[in-house]
């Protein structure tokens, strides 16, 4: 044995009769029982995960069927608007100037409509997602657009 501070010689520290492979056995129970314990802990966390996971989806799919419930009601307004600016468009002061413009404006909403009645949310995302990618600056200044218009509704 090495020289310490502490003297020469053997220390038992309280180990008397006490084999090492006790320790190893008692150590080698303990690690097993960690497992199993870490095991049932993992199941269990997969258990509520595939929970959570099938929670979400089902929102998920409500939010959808909202969304759609609401494109397909948007649609019809917006063909309605298109349908009525296009039955008034020739009566508006102005002249044909702008009763040209209200008329391509009706085309416009009517083409609109038909796109919201023809795609489903998941195309609708998807070609915004596009359309972001192509054109961040463009698609900036509409959200900014959009969300002042939206403020003026809300106000209103």
């Amino acid at each position: 044995m090495a020289n310490n501070e502490f003297g020469s010689g053997s220390s038992t520290m309280g180990n008397e009769g006490v084999s090492g492979s006790t320790f190893g056995s008692a150590a080698g129970r303990v690690e097993e029982q960690a497992k199993k314990y870490g095991e049932k802990v993992e199941e269990q966390a997969t258990k509520y995960g595939q929970k959570v996971e099938e929670q979400a989806a089902k929102y998920g799919q409500k939010a959808v069927e909202a969304i759609d419930a609401g494109r397909t009601s948007a649609a019809s307004g917006l063909g309605n608007a298109a349908a009525g600016l296009h039955a008034r468009a020739d009566e508006l002061p102005g002249g044909e100037t702008v009763s040209g413009f209200a008329h391509q404006t009706a085309e416009k909403l009517n083409a609109t409509a038909g796109y919201l009645r023809d795609h489903d949310v998941a195309d609708i995302a998807s070609e915004m997602k596009d359309f972001v990618k192509a054109h961040p600056t463009q698609a900036i200044i509409g959200a900014v657009v959009i969300g002042f218009l939206a403020g003026r509704a809300a106000r209103s």
